[in-house]
């Protein structure tokens, strides 16, 4: 299936269709084409209008290469990184105390250095943070899988899971990645 997904445009824009525009596919469905737009509510969260029936969420990252971008059915939340050298105490004073507890359960496993450890950490909290749309998250440690590691977030009663692993790109420094998934 082919998605389209375009940005807001000017009014004047509008009034004068561009190539885009005239190419839009449906979302969905080939019976029921919608236009559907991505605007930001004042907090910077984005959603798309067009698509409120169907409970579609979006989520965007960016660093200062790269932008990462889920959209799905329910909440959604992501997060790409650079993985960045501190100091442990440096990663210890960005996070509450029941963070440190979770960055020295990373530290514990064969697969983290701390700089991984600590990265990891914030990206999983950003993406929970997108998806549940606040700063108040329980976080756990659901379990792990090589250099892959699935946490668990509640908010306000919800529950919801965040994948996080590093990649490579050519040529560029290690970053990583945090997306909520559905746990199967």
């Amino acid at each position: 299936m082919t998605t389209l997904v375009q940005s807001v445009i000017s009014e004047t824009e509008a009034n004068h269709p561009t190539q885009t525009e005239s190419n839009s596919i449906p979302l969905f469905s080939s019976e029921s084409p919608q236009k559907v737009q991505i605007k930001w509510l004042d907090s910077g969260k984005p959603v798309l209008e067009g698509l409120e029936s169907q409970q579609v969420e979006v989520s965007l990252s960016h660093d200062d290469k790269f932008c990462l971008c889920v959209v799905g059915q329910g909440p959604q939340g992501c997060d790409i990184i650079p993985i960045n050298h501190r100091s442990q105490a440096d990663w210890m004073s960005l996070f509450s105390s029941d963070r440190q507890l979770l960055l020295n359960q990373l530290l514990a496993t064969d697969y983290e250095s701390v700089d991984i450890a600590g990265t990891r950490l914030w990206a999983a909290i950003e993406a929970l943070r997108k998806a549940f749309d606040t700063k108040d998250i329980n976080l756990n440690i659901d379990s792990q899988q090589g250099d892959t590691v699935l946490f668990q977030g509640q908010a306000a009663g919800n529950e919801l899971y965040v994948m996080t692993f590093p990649v490579s790109f050519t040529k560029d420094s290690q970053r990583m990645i945090a997306a909520i998934v559905n746990k199967k």
